[in-house]
């Protein structure tokens, strides 16, 4: 049962005695070496507690908070520094959730103003357009009638203004006429210096009045020297008399009534003038109106259906006539479009949505608790972190705070703008807006990264000498920027490590774990 007895020749038996041996003697060098490992482990945690923590400087039960020394090769491998605690002012904040949303002048559904056919579109969604682009070409028999009625009057408005320009050169030179005939110059002079200067019917009615009267002078003082010598009988001098005063009345008044009637004249054609403009401006606000513009000298500068100002000058091209630019407002990116070529458009039909999102807006609200930030003015800023992109923090200036408390909500709007040029925003963005609440209050504080927390317990690190920090608990109470206010727990003067509190905490849970 215990199988085959091997006889080892007498040589061997040496050897296999030492193997023997050695076998018996293998569990124990294993147990001293690990005897051995456990009491290396063990040192080397006590020296590491004696150089991290140090508790016996405080007897047990004393109360104080521990001390954590570090050795002079773990402060310089940590960078350890320590700022003195001192007052600042600390701006009370509260945190408002809102939503980033479009600037409303910067975003809108440009319209067809008239029906009729798109013949052309030359932008897609995603397309960056400058201010005045072309976007689109409405074919409408609507502003082809509209444009032929604002040509008719624009040429009715030319021809008076002719017809006036002629009847003030008319009363000009009739003036001037008027006057060389006062100076007793002859007609032969006269009619030499008006022989190129247009004066109408005047001209004739003038010369043969003049004519007359200066007939009927000169027979009448030709008398009146013979009536004188005897030669010429009285009646005869009194009747060429009598025809003298008739010629001269008679050239009086037709001077007076040149000089009415060209006064009349230029006064009827001023008026046809005056009525022709308004007649054009009527035309053309029709047509504006059609064109759903607001001015027709600047062509809807901020309307969304910004139109081609320019008339056809060609009345009978009635495709020219009937064309209908639509241009972009001003520069952005066509967010979306809602036609194609070639089909039927209704007047008020959106064709496209454009946008400019170099500017955007913040919309928060603010509640109850929050209400002293009503005393927010346009134009203050405002932080506004994005958890969408926490590494930034950004400034929005606020544009508006609202008046009515919303029903539903219990909150007033707020609304501000924000830069972003960089395009790294986008609408719909959730964001939460820091708002700040009353003055300034002048407090202790410390800078951020010196408050530890571990669990529920928040605390700093007191600087106690080169190499000693003093744990101790503190209570905060506003941020702001880094900063945080500490209401109980601290001394102004006291060094507190801002930079390496990390490593000091590390030490402090080891050394509990330890203990």
């Amino acid at each position: 049962m215990f199988g085959p007895v091997v006889n080892i020749p007498p040589a061997l038996r040496p050897f296999f005695l030492a193997l023997s041996i050695v076998g018996k003697a293998v569990p124990a060098i294993l147990i001293l070496g690990l005897l051995g490992l456990a009491w290396f482990a063990v040192h080397s945690m006590s020296t590491e507690t004696e150089d991290a923590v140090i508790r016996g400087e405080e007897t047990e039960g004393s109360g104080q908070e521990p001390v954590v020394r570090l050795s002079e090769g773990k402060r310089r491998t940590a960078a350890i520094q320590s700022t003195g605690v001192s007052p600042r002012m600390i701006q009370h904040v509260h945190e408002a959730p809102g939503r980033i949303g479009y600037n409303e002048s910067q975003h809108i559904e440009i319209k067809s103003p008239v029906s009729g056919i798109l013949t052309e579109v030359l932008v897609k969604p995603g397309d960056q357009v400058a201010a005045g682009d072309l976007l689109a070409v409405i074919s409408s028999a609507e502003v082809g009638g509209s444009r032929a009625e604002v040509l008719q009057r624009q040429a009715e408005l030319r021809l008076s203004q002719r017809r006036l320009d002629r009847e003030a050169l008319l009363r000009k030179n009739l003036h001037d006429f008027l006057t060389g005939l006062d100076q007793e110059s002859s007609i032969d002079v006269l009619e030499k210096a008006f022989a190129q200067r247009p004066l109408g019917d005047y001209r004739q009615r003038l010369l043969s009045a003049r004519s007359r009267f200066q007939l009927a002078d000169d027979l009448y003082a030709n008398l009146r020297t013979l009536g004188d010598n005897g030669s010429v009988a009285g009646k005869t001098v009194r009747e060429r008399g009598s025809n003298y005063e008739v010629a001269r009345a008679e050239y009086r008044s037709v001077r007076e009534a040149v000089a009415f009637e060209a006064e009349l004249a230029e006064m009827e054609a001023q008026a046809a003038v005056d009525d022709a403009q308004r007649r054009v401006r009527i035309a053309q606000r029709q047509m504006t109106t059609l064109l759903g513009l607001q001015d027709s000298t600047a062509a809807g500068e901020n309307d969304a259906s910004l139109v081609s100002e320019s008339l056809v000058e060609d009345a009978e091209n009635t495709t020219l006539l009937s064309r209908l630019e639509i241009r972009a407002p001003f520069a952005g990116t066509i967010e979306m479009r809602t036609l194609a070529a070639n089909e039927r458009v209704t007047a008020s039909a959106t064709m496209f949505v454009l946008a400019n999102t170099s500017t955007l807006y913040v919309s928060a609200d603010i509640r109850e608790n929050d209400w002293a930030a009503m005393s927010l003015q346009p134009g203050a800023p405002v932080k506004v972190l994005i958890p969408a992109i926490p590494d930034q923090e950004f400034t929005a200036i606020v544009h508006y705070v609202g008046r009515e408390v919303s029903r539903t909500t219990n909150s007033l709007p707020l609304v501000a703008g924000i830069d972003n040029a960089a395009g790294l925003l986008r609408p719909g963005m959730f964001v939460r807006v820091s708002l700040p609440i009353g003055p300034p209050q002048e407090s202790l504080a410390v800078h951020a990264a010196a408050v530890v927390h571990n669990e529920e317990e928040q605390f700093v690190f007191v600087q106690l000498d080169e190499g000693a920090f003093r744990k101790v608990d503190v209570t905060t109470g506003n941020s702001a920027d880094d900063w945080i206010e500490i209401t109980h727990g601290l001394t102004a003067g006291e060094r507190v490590v801002d930079q390496g509190a990390f490593l000091l905490k590390s030490e402090l849970l080891l050394t509990g774990e330890t203990d």
